[in-house]
């Protein structure tokens, strides 16, 4: 019969490597816990950065067309508020797969009025120009344009009947959303219309997710800037839809008469100004030095409203 002496060591090496075993099973465990949250965390920050920006990728594809999905009712409601006639020139403001120039384009087929369409996102322009690829080619009822900056708008002076976003504003810095807003009233027709869909339950998921911050899609910190640059009838509609429930709509309009539409020494100084503008960035572009203070300046002068009197 095994002694005391001989019994001792075989309990302690089953003992230690026990030990080992559960040791090294939970320092496993520990770092595959470290190695998926950090994963996770990269994934969720990759996902977040194709919604804001979407580029070509598996993620960009999936996610572009979950949210085109997402977000279709959304569309189909802003553009029904938006009451097109078939000769208004409409403008869509990230319009990403589509949906809402397909929706315009039908209401304007038959009349004079063109849709045009900004996204900062070269993905989705080229996902709309093989959508589009014949209405572009054979009709001049679509018109795709690329504006990396919403300060700085590819048009002319009171040129849209409307313009509409859904899922734009989240991804503006509050530095720039005046400005932002104040080119928009500028390419807007006095009378024209601006609205913005939003779907609260759906932005309160993405949230939850970690895609978005509740602070991006405050209302108020869009809304805030409305009046100051220009707009009126400011307000927030909240409508119902079958399936997607409760959503809301925020709109404003130009006011009918602007001073510096009236009157001709604003308007003739306005457009030296952007003539001026436009030859500089165009020579900055051709030689591709840096900027001096006085060429800052000019690209951040601002003529404000009344600074010519009536004579």
């Amino acid at each position: 019969m095994p002694t005391k002496c001989t019994v001792f060591p075989y309990i302690y090496f089953a003992l230690r490597n026990h030990i080992l075993q559960y040791i090294s099973l939970n320092l496993l465990r520990f770092c595959m816990a470290k190695y998926l949250r950090k994963f996770f965390t990269l994934a969720v920050k990759d996902v977040a950065n194709q919604y804001a920006f979407p580029v070509k990728s598996m993620t960009g594809y999936i996610l572009t067309k979950y949210c085109a999905r997402k977000t279709d009712f959304l569309n189909r409601a802003v553009i029904a508020n938006l009451n097109i006639g078939k000769d208004d020139n409409v403008l869509e403001l990230g319009y990403g797969r589509g949906n809402g120039l397909q929706y315009c384009f039908e209401r304007v087929v038959d009349g004079d009025g063109v849709v045009f369409g900004i996204d900062r996102s070269p993905y989705m322009e080229d996902c709309a120009r093989h959508r589009f690829a014949l209405e572009l080619a054979e009709t001049s009822k679509i018109r795709l344009d690329h504006a990396p900056d919403l300060r700085d708008l590819p048009y002319p002076p009171a040129v849209f009947n409307h313009i509409y976003h859904v899922d734009l504003f989240y991804f503006i810095h509050q530095d720039h959303m005046f400005d932002i807003c104040k080119e928009l009233r500028r390419v807007l027709k006095p009378g024209g219309t601006l609205v913005c869909g939003m779907h609260f339950s759906r932005l309160k998921n993405l949230t939850k997710w970690g895609l978005l911050n509740e602070t991006q899609w405050d209302p108020m910190r869009y809304m805030m800037c409305l009046e100051p640059a220009g707009f009126t009838n400011i307000k927030v509609d909240y409508k119902s839809d079958e399936k997607a429930g409760e959503y809301q709509l925020i709109s404003c309009m130009r006011p009918l008469s602007d001073e510096e539409l009236e009157n001709p020494d604003i308007a003739m100084k306005q457009l030296e100004l952007q003539i001026k503008k436009e030859m500089l960035v165009s020579e900055l572009m051709k030689s591709r030095r840096k900027l001096t203070k006085e060429e800052l300046s000019i690209l951040n002068e601002e003529l404000p409203i009344g600074q010519v009197k009536k004579s």
